[in-house]
C-alpha cells in the first residue's frame, strides 16, 4: 500500500492513510516464520544485487545527514531518530547471527524499501532544498512501517535472532577507509587518520590502492593511532636513494620500468620504529583488516614499446628531476595505453582472496605502489610461499604482469563495500569514507600530472555511489614529493585537517549511534 497524497494541513496526520498503514501492520504481523530459518546461509549470489536495492536509500540517509548539519531544527531530535532508524532499517539486507549464519532479508524487505524511497526522496531532493514540513507529515506513516518491518524480521527469524541482536547490528556503524593513490598526495591521508583518531573512531578495514595502500599499512599496525610515531617513521622509509635502484631489465612478477623499488629493508625499519619489531607481517597478522589493490595485466600488453625498451634495461642511471620528467612523459603515455585496454586489465586484491591472507603486506603494498613504466617492484628471493602464491594468482586470473593499484580503481570503495558485504567484519552496518587525494585540480603546479588524473577519473567516479561519503582534496600535496621531511609532513598534515573540517560535523553525526529502539517513546 503506497502513499498517494498528502493531506492539506502538514501538521496533522491524515487519517485515511493511517488506516491503510494499519493494514499492512497486521498483514506484516500475521506473516508466519519460514520454516527452516535456522538454516539459512550466505546466499550464493552475486553481492552487486544489494547494492542496486539499497544505492537510492544510502543517498536518502546521506543527504538528510547533510541537511541535519546545515539547519539542526529542521526535525527535533525525536523525529530524526525516527527517520535515521527507519533509514538502518531499510538498509537491512543480509544479517549475521550470533551462530555466524547469514539471513538473507534482501526480497522480505523490497515493498518497505521501495516505500521509503519514493516518499522520502519526495521530501528530500537530491538537488533542492529539504521539505521539513513534508518529512513531519510522513513521520506516523514511517514509523508504522518501520516498526512492521522490524517485527517481520523477528517473525520470520524468531530462532535465529532476537530483538537484542538486530538492535546491535542497525545502531553500530563500523568505519570502513578507503585510501587512494596519487604519490606524495598519498601524506594526506595521515590527516583523515589524526582526525578519525580525535573523533574516537578506529577503522575496521582499510583498503588502499598505490599510495593509499602504504599509507593504510601503517595504519593498520596498531588499533590505536599515533601521529608522532608514523611522523617519525616515514621520512626514513622514504629515502630515495636508498629505496630506488635502477632497473637492469630483469622482471618476474612487476611490470618493468626505470627504477627498482627496494621496500623491504626499508620496512623492517619502520617497523622497528613503529611497533618494535622488524619480522614483516602477512595479512592476517594486522590488527586492522587491510586489502591492497594491484593491476594485473595480460601477456598482450608486452608487446607495448615502452614495456620492451624497459625490458631491455634502458633506464636512467641515476633518480634527478631531469630523469625524472622524461620518464613521467613515458609513464603517462603507457598510462593511457593500459586505460585504453580495459581487457588487458584485472583488479587483483590483495588480503581478500583466501590465499593472500597469509601473503606478505609489504610485498603487496609495493605491488600496488609500482608506478608503470617508472618504478618496478618484484619479488628478489625463492621464499617459496611467496613465490606460490603469485604464481597461483597469476595461473586464476590469467595475467602476465602486476603494477600499479591506481591504474585500475584509484579510489576503491568497491572493493571496500563488498568485503564489507561478505561479512569481513562482522556486521553489514558501515560508514565507508573514501579519501581521494588525486583529483584534477586547477594549480600550475598541478599540470603535469592531469592528463595522468584524468585517466583515473573514470574508476573514481564508478566508485563513487559505493561510499557513504566521499572527499575529494583541493590542495593536496605535490605527487612527486616522495621523501616529505618531518616540517614538511607536519604541514601536509596540517592542511588536510583545515580541508576536513567541513566533513567533521557529517562524520560525526552519521556515525554517532543510533539510541535504542523505541527510546522515542520514552
Amino acid at each position: 500500500m503506497f502513499l498517494r497524497r498528502a493531506h492539506p494541513n502538514a501538521h496533522e496526520p491524515n487519517v485515511e492513510l493511517l488506516a491503510n498503514d494499519l493494514l499492512v501492520v497486521q498483514y506484516v504481523l500475521s506473516t508466519p516464520p519460514k520454516k527452516g530459518a535456522a538454516a539459512a546461509r550466505t546466499p550464493q549470489v552475486a553481492i552487486g544485487r544489494y547494492h542496486v536495492k539499497t544505492v537510492a536509500l544510502k543517498d536518502i540517509e546521506r543527504d538528510l545527514i547533510r541537511a541535519l548539519v546545515q539547519n539542526p531544527r529542521l526535525l527535533s531530535p525525536r523525529q530524526e531518530f525516527i527517520l535515521r532508524w527507519a533509514l538502518s532499517v531499510s538498509r537491512l539486507t543480509l544479517v549475521r547471527t550470533p551462530t555466524g549464519q547469514d539471513i538473507d532479508l534482501l526480497e522480505p524487505l523490497g515493498p518497505y524499501r521501495q516505500w521509503l524511497a519514493e516518499h522520502l526522496r519526495t521530501a528530500l531532493p537530491a538537488d533542492g532544498k529539504p521539505d521539513g514540513a513534508r518529512l513531519r507529515l510522513l513521520l506516523p506513516s514511517v514509523k508504522l512501517r518501520m516498526d512492521a518491518a522490524r517485527q517481520l524480521v523477528l517473525n520470520r527469524h524468531v530462532n535465529d535472532l532476537s530483538a537484542e541482536d538486530l538492535d546491535q547490528e542497525l545502531r553500530f556503524k563500523k568505519l570502513v577507509l578507503v585510501l587512494g593513490g596519487g604519490g606524495g598526495a598519498g601524506f594526506a591521508h595521515l590527516g583523515v587518520f589524526e582526525l578519525m583518531e580525535e573523533l574516537g573512531l578506529q577503522p575496521h578495514l582499510l583498503v588502499g590502492a598505490s599510495m593509499g595502500s602504504l599509507m593504510g599499512l601503517f595504519r593498520s599496525l596498531e588499533r590505536p593511532y599515533s601521529s608522532a610515531a608514523a611522523l617519525q617513521a616515514v621520512p626514513e622509509a622514504f629515502d630515495l636513494a636508498r629505496i630506488f635502484r635502477p632497473f637492469n631489465g630483469s622482471s618476474r612478477f612487476g611490470m618493468p620500468g626505470a627504477f627498482h623499488m627496494q621496500l623491504i629493508r626499508v620496512a623492517r625499519e619502520a617497523l622497528e620504529n613503529l611497533v618494535g619489531r622488524a619480522r614483516l607481517p602477512v595479512f592476517e597478522e594486522l590488527p586492522i583488516r587491510l586489502e591492497v589493490v594491484a593491476t594485473g595485466v595480460r601477456s598482450g600488453f608486452a608487446s607495448n614499446p615502452i614495456v620492451q625498451e624497459s625490458m631491455q634495461g634502458k633506464g636512467p642511471s641515476q633518480i634527478n628531476a631531469f630523469s625524472m620528467r622524461r620518464w613521467l612523459r613515458r609513464s603517462l603515455r603507457l598510462s593511457q595505453d593500459l586505460a585504453a585496454n580495459p581487457r588487458m586489465l584485472k583488479q587483483i586484491v590483495f588480503g581478500s582472496e583466501d590465499d593472500t591472507r597469509t601473503f606478505s603486506a609489504v610485498e603487496a603494498v609495493g605491488f600496488s605502489c609500482s608506478v608503470p613504466g617508472i618504478f618496478c617492484y618484484d619479488v628478489f628471493h625463492d621464499d617459496p610461499h611467496t613465490v606460490g602464491v603469485l604464481e597461483e594468482l597469476f595461473e586464476r586470473h590469467g595475467i602476465w604482469r602486476m603494477t600499479d593499484g591506481g591504474v585500475v580503481n584509484n579510489v576503491p570503495s568497491r572493493v571496500a563495500w563488498e568485503s564489507v558485504m561478505r561479512g569481513n567484519i562482522g556486521t553489514r552496518n558501515a560508514y565507508i569514507f573514501a579519501s581521494d587525494v588525486f583529483a584534477p585540480t586547477p594549480s600550475p603546479l598541478n599540470l603535469p600530472y592531469t592528463p595522468v588524473q584524468q585517466i583515473a577519473r573514470q574508476n573514481v567516479r564508478a566508485n563513487r555511489p559505493f561510499s557513504d561519503y566521499t572527499k575529494t582534496f583541493r590542495s593536496p600535496p605535490s605527487p612527486i614529493n616522495l621523501s616529505p621531511s618531518y616540517s614538511q609532513l607536519r604541514r601536509i598534515i596540517e592542511r588536510a585537517r583545515k580541508e576536513l573540517v567541513s566533513s567533521v560535523s557529517h562524520i560525526r553525526k552519521a556515525t554517532a549511534p543510533l539510541p535504542p529502539y523505541g527510546s522515542w517513546s520514552r
